[in-house]
């Protein structure tokens, strides 16, 4: 079994780690390729930058979990190509949840098959899969077996290990899902240890791990406050992702729902008022694991209490949508992460289930839910005309007469498949061959091989229109289509956005997204005050926007009424038609404007610009400003953490293209200068009359000093645990 799912692992990632083929579902596309094609750039020229310049003008990016800016897996975007050193990230994470576990597995007592199995049953889960979009979730989810490891061990070598582990997965930037881990391991030591030295360890873990994440931590805390999770708290989309009772069908059936990675008949069509895929996006983990994780909960029944209660309080977290997300702040909005005790627990439950099928031979109860299968399979087909009537008002109207009918045959095969796989686990069990149940398992996640959706890197190529803008243009472009594809699936989807000059990969091609929208909660709060208020306006409204904050290109499917956008080219593609606009004298990276009228308030400053007739001449200001026109302004140089530029005239503002931050300190010499939001959202630097070198920077001295001691902290960990430690005579659980 061990060979066949390395080879399984192989064929998926051999493509990515030679740049041929790229993962493209969900977050990897809208979220990650985007940060991490920035901060790969940045990390070329010596930096970890305090913003993502590409991305809202300024968005945080050092003090972004979701960057991963001081995770050591960047170093392989300095020796390789950006889409081999991206998707190694993903294939090499997924190899090692299937080792850490099994590691885990063989600490806690099992033997070499159960251990191996409850490897694979983790890396082929669907929360395991589901982190393949998600490119952090999938490395904390890697690391964490591993300090529950450290924890089961103990001692200075157990707290080292498992401390170096926190520390990792602290820096992979999911930090509710890190916190979730807290109760397991506290579980497990205490468990293995007994109350007071289980505590203690479990302690020294989360210090050491603490210390090692600690520049992530300082960095996180500098900006949290200026963002819209940090400012509004509870109001981001906490209703969004609870875990629906029906979905305890995919236990069973893998997509009961329909396909994830489609769109059209066979496309995902949720039975709740839920929209779009699900944050986990299937609890499968193979219907012979679910019967072997039953097994396996008689033996151990502190860990069956994590796998209910994981999924009991991710539907019961919800209560209404808003109750976690109050409990923390708007720091947990999703009330799935609690699968994460689920996905911990019946990998190990499925291992000590194969150990009590090769000790029992128990194998009745799988043979009995084959023929359940089979019987459900068959009271499906029959019911077939019922079961699609219904069905037909729970998908899109646009699908109603085409999916149903195909649903109800998935249902059919996906049944039969399950009734396949638990006879063989049977016949397996009833000759107590652990080799043979492990097969049985393996194969049994099969099904869920299409969530490693894949696709040749040249097929997300931005169009030939990116020849005909300025190197380093700021543009904007769709989110989503407002037409059906003419070929509907989620890989057209992207294809469309990417050719559309989309951000991924439009930010590997040096464009930038000024009106980029805040998918993580990080944006300042002026900036999603913005983009809330943006859609509402006319054409003329838009486009003073687009020319404040300096965007040179459009790419629409509509014809906006205005005479700031001029049309130079379109082109029909996916069933649709998608032009390309030039915005009429876009403001630069540093201007001095004619005049400044002070905003009472984000309001009359948002209202102020919709409506001016020339919003880059004449600006609005968070307070009064004695300004005097005329002024001469020279940049002298530009990253994304410093300004400079050379300004002379009889004083008043200085207006950078660059979203207002408080972390933004600007000095002329030794005198520091003051600071403002412009435009409701851009950077104003009061200057004084005369000639000034103005500069405008953010410091990192407190992450630098916050990495002397996370290295320190490191290096602690490696040194104490380089002698592996043994993992001993294997122990049965409690």
């Amino acid at each position: 079994m061990a060979a066949a799912a390395l080879l399984l692992w192989l064929w998926a990632a051999v493509p990515m780690a030679l740049g041929q083929r790229t993962l493209f579902l969900r977050d990897v596309f809208t979220t990650h390729v985007p940060l991490k094609a920035f901060g790969a750039q940045e990390l070329r020229q010596g930096r970890i930058p305090a913003f993502d310049t590409a991305w809202a003008l300024g968005q945080p990016f050092r003090g972004n979990p979701n960057a991963l800016p001081f995770y050591p897996g960047n170093l392989l975007y300095l020796v390789l190509p950006f889409w081999s050193a991206f998707n190694l990230h993903y294939a090499l994470h997924w190899l090692l949840a299937a080792l850490t576990m099994a590691a885990l597995a063989r600490t806690l007592g099992q033997g070499p098959a159960a251990a191996l199995t409850a490897g694979a049953a983790y890396a082929g889960s669907g929360w395991m899969l589901s982190g393949l979009t998600f490119y952090n979730l999938l490395a904390v989810s890697a690391w964490w077996p591993l300090v529950l490891l450290g924890a089961a061990r103990g001692g200075r070598r157990g707290i080292a290990i498992g401390g170096g582990a926190c520390g990792l997965a602290l820096l992979a930037g999911e930090p509710v899902t890190a916190t979730l881990g807290l109760v397991p391991l506290l579980f497990v030591a205490i468990r293995q240890h007994g109350f007071g030295r289980g505590f203690l360890t479990s302690v020294g873990i989360g210090v050491l791990g603490l210390l090692i994440a600690l520049p992530q931590i300082v960095a996180t805390a500098r900006v949290l406050g200026f963002t819209s999770r940090g400012a509004l708290g509870a109001g981001m989309g906490e209703d969004r992702f609870h875990l629906a009772g029906a979905r305890l069908l995919e236990l069973i059936v893998p997509f009961p729902f329909g396909l994830p990675w489609e769109l059209g008949k066979t496309g995902y069509f949720p039975w709740d008022d839920q929209r779009g895929l699900p944050y986990v996006i299937t609890l499968h983990v193979g219907i012979a694991g679910l019967w072997l994780a039953c097994l396996g909960a008689r033996r151990a029944r502190g860990w069956a209490a994590f796998a209910v209660a994981g999924v009991f309080l991710a539907w019961a977290g919800a209560f209404g949508g808003d109750a976690l997300s109050l409990v923390t702040g708007g720091m947990m909005r999703y009330p799935e992460k609690l699968l994460f005790w689920f996905a911990l627990a019946m990998p190990l439950l499925a291992g000590w289930g194969l150990e009590r099928a090769m000790e029992t031979g128990a194998w009745k109860p799988a043979a009995v839910g084959a023929g359940l299968a089979l019987l459900l399979a068959g009271g499906v087909f029959a019911a077939g005309p019922r079961l699609a009537a219904w069905l037909a008002d729970r998908v899109s109207p646009m699908y109603a007469a085409e999916a149903p009918p195909v649903r109800i045959g998935m249902w059919i095969v996906s049944l039969l498949l399950a009734a396949a796989f638990l006879a063989l686990a049977a016949l397996a069990a009833r000759r107590r061959s652990g080799p043979g149940l492990a097969a049985a398992h393996l194969a049994a996640l099969l099904p869920l091989a299409g969530l490693v959706a894949t696709a040749p890197v040249d097929a997300f190529n931005p169009s030939p229109w990116i020849k005909r803008l300025p190197p380093g243009a700021a543009v904007v472009t769709p989110s989503a289509p407002d037409h059906p594809l003419s070929e509907p699936s989620y890989l057209n989807l992207v294809r469309l956005r990417s050719y559309d000059l989309g951000p991924a990969p439009g930010v590997l091609h040096g464009l930038s997204y000024p009106l980029a929208k805040d998918l993580d909660g990080t944006h300042s709060p002026m900036s999603v005050f913005l983009s809330l208020n943006l859609e509402g306006l006319d054409g003329d409204g838009r486009a003073n926007w687009m020319r404040a904050l300096g965007v040179q290109a459009a790419v629409m499917e509509e014809m906006p009424l205005t005479a700031k956008l001029r049309l130079v080219d379109e082109h029909e593609r996916f069933g649709g038609v998608s032009r390309l606009f030039l915005v009429t004298d876009p403001a630069p990276a540093a201007w001095w404007p004619r005049s400044v009228t002070p905003a009472v308030n984000p309001p009359d400053a948002f209202r102020i610009v919709s409506l001016s007739p020339d919003p880059v001449a004449d600006v609005a200001a968070a307070r009064p400003v004695s300004h005097h026109p005329g002024a001469r302004v020279k940049l002298l140089r530009e990253t994304p953490d410093l300004i400079e530029a050379e300004v002379s005239g009889g004083g008043g503002l200085l207006v950078l293209r660059r979203t207002w931050q408080p972390l933004y300190g600007a000095r002329s010499g030794d005198a520091p200068l003051a600071t403002l939001p412009v435009n409701l959202s851009l950077l104003g630097v009061e200057v004084p009359p005369g000639t000034h070198r103005v500069r405008v920077e953010v410091s990192s001295g407190p992450e630098k000093a916050a990495g002397v001691v996370g290295l320190l902290a490191f290096l602690f960990a490696f040194i104490s645990s380089v002698r592996l430690p043994r993992l001993g005579t294997p122990r049965r659980p409690s």
